[in-house]
């Protein structure tokens, strides 16, 4: 029996050069969090400085989820990605500075931290990314 996508333990690679910064990713990831398709409200950013390479960041779960220990009312756990508790959340933005890999912005209408969550197991900006510049790999933790 497959285990659900939900538990699943795998996280998003990216490969910067097959980016064509059509930002796809941006607009499903708000679609798929927020109900709009908005660049402002992704979890996912990708920044372009053409023509260099993009810049695409997001949670890459890092190993030891600095984001979480930096977060002064646990707010953010680990399960099997980085779960947001809104109601302990205070918008002080320790977990958007912790980020080693600058993979969290804090929403510009509720000013509290947007995390890739991977569509809870269902990855959505891999599924609908054209190039394959986004695909899965296996967690490590």
């Amino acid at each position: 029996m497959e285990a659900s996508p939900q538990r699943v333990k795998s996280m998003i690679k990216i490969k910067r050069s097959r980016c064509t910064e059509c930002q796809i990713c941006m607009g499903i990831c708000s679609w798929s969090h927020y109900g709009e398709n908005t660049t402002k409200r992704s979890r996912i950013m990708v920044e372009t400085d053409w023509p260099k390479i993009p810049t695409i960041t997001v949670c890459l779960a890092c190993k030891d989820h600095e984001c979480v220990s930096a977060c002064p009312h646990d707010a953010l756990k680990w399960e099997n990605w980085i779960l947001l508790d809104k109601d302990q959340c205070d918008s002080c933005g320790l977990c958007v500075e912790a980020c080693p890999v600058d993979g969290i912005h804090m929403d510009p209408i509720t000013d509290l931290p947007m995390i890739c969550d991977t569509c809870e197991g269902e990855f959505q900006c891999v599924v609908w990314c054209p190039t394959q510049a986004l695909t899965r790999k296996p967690h490590e933790r």
